[in-house]
């Protein structure tokens, strides 16, 4: 039986072989792990569809597959002693936890799992890679000249060493996700005409408010201040609903939206990832606190779907949580018509009632679709945010 690669979603007819979970002549049980295959959005793990030998592996990691492309082929005749003699061990991991092993030069196999099910951990790569190592050195052939790098790189790349007019390169393919956001982002760029408006905000009290609060439906919770950012930007959508809605792209009407779903930028190995939190206008502080960790959660392991990072209607891109950025110019999404970028916030001298004193600030830069969105309603929409955060007992309002 010929397995092909099925129908991924929406939209997806392609993907690249993050991982081949069997090989020849293997048995394998129904939806045990078969491949892994990383789409546009997501890394996607695909279990068997049956019981049997796997007869013949047709892919290899790293291959572009398209929907409908035969990937293996099982057989249902074989013995089960040829079976045991030719299978090996799989190994279940996540791609990251493959590539941190990848990275530190160790065989995943060697190690034994601790996770669920035996799926090897990044705690289990850690704790591989401090053990000793004995590695057999390599004669250097002498009739070979040995070509120095000229460029000293503390991460190691994969990729194929070339020899150019000016010196040596390494040519890596670039993944699928990455090749999806290049595209996103250039369209974004060509066809909206970005305004960005850049403030600081006060947020000293809403800080102090932030370490006292405690939430009696969720008392485990520890918040960060991003929730109370999402909170005053649905306050701020309540007030100035143009900011939600978006410009229809056959009519060019403008659709005012009555819901709110914030899409936020999340750094993760596969580059940017936008998922979705819908509805927050609706929710708690607490809630969208505990929203906002399990899709960063559900970001950095590749362990979400499609769906959820489509129907954003604001985007906030929460820049300061992955260094010491202050301003920058987030780039609008498609069917969106504004993106906040928040910065990272530092203590700086203030000027409060005539007095120089340390206050803690906040750097927000805001884009905007300068086709629906001008200054007089972008102004108002960031005021009105910006005086929430800095008198957070109009949150109580």
């Amino acid at each position: 039986m010929d397995f092909t690669l099925p129908d991924l979603g929406e939209g997806v007819h392609e993907g690249q072989v993050l991982a081949v979970h069997v090989v020849e002549g293997q048995s394998i049980k129904e939806d045990a792990p078969l491949l892994e295959v990383e789409t546009d959005k997501a890394a996607v793990e695909i279990p068997s569809p049956c019981t049997g030998t796997v007869s013949t592996v047709h892919v290899i990691e790293k291959q572009l597959v398209h929907v409908g492309d035969v990937m293996i082929t099982f057989g249902f005749e074989a013995k089960q002693e040829v079976v045991k003699t030719n299978s090996v061990s799989k190994v279940r991991s996540s791609p990251s936890v493959r590539k941190l092993a990848r990275e530190l030069g160790i065989d995943i196999c060697s190690i034994a799992g601790t996770g669920p099910g035996g799926r090897v951990t990044r705690q289990d790569v850690e704790h591989a890679d401090a053990q000793p190592v004995v590695v057999e050195a390599t004669p250097i052939a002498t009739t070979r000249p040995v070509v120095q790098p000229t460029l000293t790189l503390e991460t190691e790349i994969e990729g194929v060493q070339e020899q150019t007019e000016f010196g040596i390169v390494i040519r890596q393919p670039m993944s699928q996700a990455r090749k999806a956001i290049s595209r996103a982002m250039s369209h974004a760029w060509e066809t909206i005409p970005h305004v960005t408006d850049c403030n600081d905000a006060d947020i000293t009290d809403i800080d102090k408010m932030r370490k006292e609060f405690k939430d009696p439906d969720q008392p485990n919770v520890k918040l960060t201040l991003l929730p109370f950012v999402l909170k005053a930007i649905c306050r701020s959508l309540q007030k100035y609903p143009i900011l939600n809605a978006a410009i229809c792209p056959d009519s060019g009407d403008v659709l005012f939206r009555q819901y709110v779903n914030i899409a936020i930028g999340i750094d993760s190995e596969r580059g940017l990832i936008a998922p979705v939190i819908r509805d927050v206008d609706r929710m708690s502080v607490g809630e969208i606190s505990s929203h906002l960790e399990q899709i960063t959660v559900n970001a950095r392991s590749a362990s979400f779907s499609i769906a959820d990072t489509k129907g954003a209607t604001y985007t906030v891109s929460n820049a300061g949580a992955v260094g010491r950025t202050r301003y920058s110019t987030p780039i609008i999404q498609q069917n969106t018509v504004a993106c906040l970028a928040v910065g990272r916030a530092r203590l700086m001298p203030w000027v409060v009632d005539g007095e120089i004193i340390p206050r803690l600030i906040l750097p927000l830069s805001h884009s905007i679709d300068h086709r629906l969105i001008d200054g007089g309603r972008e102004i108002p929409f960031i005021e009105h945010l910006i005086n929430d955060l800095e008198h957070p007992m109009r949150f109580a309002v």
